[in-house]
């Protein structure tokens, strides 16, 4: 997985650390949700990253556009 960050760094893309896996997709749900009860914790925190993230290079690109 690592790898793909050079990638995403050589497309000039911002990356998140954390991530929301589910490895046992075909077995650990019930009625649409995760039984993991960890995953909504996950999720969040993952959302919450991406979040701060738009938000922090919507207000860098309006003050000075990328150089591209």
């Amino acid at each position: 997985m690592l790898h793909l960050e050079n990638v995403m760094g050589e497309l000039h893309a911002v990356t998140i650390r954390d991530g929301l896996a589910f490895p046992l997709n075909r077995v650990a749900w019930a009625d649409g949700r995760p039984q993991d009860t960890e995953s909504a914790g996950y999720a969040k925190k993952l959302l919450d990253q991406l979040s701060w993230w738009a938000g922090a290079l919507r207000t860098a690109r309006e003050a000075v556009p990328y150089p591209a």
